[in-house]
């Protein structure tokens, strides 16, 4: 099953037990002020009653507007979200995870910046991330020439905050499937060469953090960073004074526990 073509937008996202949040993600949905938008949700074999929430909600936007996959077996988020880009033929595809949320402006803003700039294939945004009652504004670099200069320190976008050309990746095969963890990251640096990228200084993004995460999952995700780095500042032949981005990640790692938690629960 493929996307109705005459929308401009498929929003992509893939959902895990999240009957506690979905509502919340698909609501902000409802509300954007851009509404030529069609939703590509992959169930990733879910425990819980999302596929109930799920069915009411392709009730409300519609069929024609919301395609529900379901997985026979939990394949993981880059897989998932492979799936789901593989069945888009729209221009352009925005990303929002299921414990996530839009202002109503969001689409309206991303969506007019790439029609009056046809060279830039990736926007994101600022947003907010949340960890129960304490947030934080975050501002990633806005212009194209600050991104790429800063991309190999950090990731410069949040996954939710993301529109870009369908094309554009399809083009690079999508995310790779063999990393489990920062698949967006990768992405992105896929990209580096291919496209500008842009973020609108404004917060349009709401993000939910999990305080809970375990140190294993942590190191995970940080060995994971590090491959990334290392992969594309090889591919890309850059100055050796770059490697230095990889410090920061190595003095995480040798970070106690508790320093590691107080860092994740502030988002520093």
């Amino acid at each position: 099953m493929t996307q109705a073509q005459h929308f401009s937008v498929s929003i992509l996202l893939s959902v895990y037990n999240a009957e506690e949040t979905i509502d919340r993600t698909l609501e902000s949905l409802l509300a954007q002020t851009f509404q030529d938008f069609s939703i590509v949700v992959i169930n990733d074999s879910s425990r819980d009653n999302t596929e109930v929430h799920l069915e009411r909600w392709q009730a409300i936007f519609g069929q024609e507007r919301f395609t529900l996959l379901r997985n026979e077996k939990n394949l993981g988020l880059t897989r998932s979200l492979n799936r789901g880009l593989a069945t888009i033929v729209t221009p352009y595809t925005a990303r929002i995870d299921a414990d996530d949320w839009w202002h109503p402006t969001k689409l309206e803003r991303q969506i007019s910046f790439l029609e009056a700039h046809a060279d830039y294939g990736l926007i994101g945004c600022s947003y907010i991330n949340i960890f129960g009652r304490n947030e934080k504004v975050v501002r990633p670099p806005e212009t194209d020439q600050l991104i790429k200069q800063k991309i190999f320190g950090y990731n410069p976008f949040a996954h939710s905050t993301v529109v870009f050309r369908t094309g554009l990746v399809q083009s690079v095969s999508g995310y790779d499937e063999h990393i489990y963890f920062g698949q967006d990251y990768d992405l992105w640096l896929k990209l580096l060469l291919k496209t500008k990228f842009y973020n609108i200084p404004e917060v349009l993004c709401y993000r939910t953090g999990d305080a809970g995460i375990s140190q294993e999952r942590q190191n995970d995700q940080i060995r994971q960073y590090m491959r990334t780095q290392w992969k594309y500042l090889q591919l890309y032949r850059y100055p050796f004074w770059h490697y230095f981005f990889l410090v920061r990640p190595i003095l995480v790692l040798a970070s106690p526990e508790w320093l590691k938690r107080l860092k994740r629960y502030f988002f520093l």
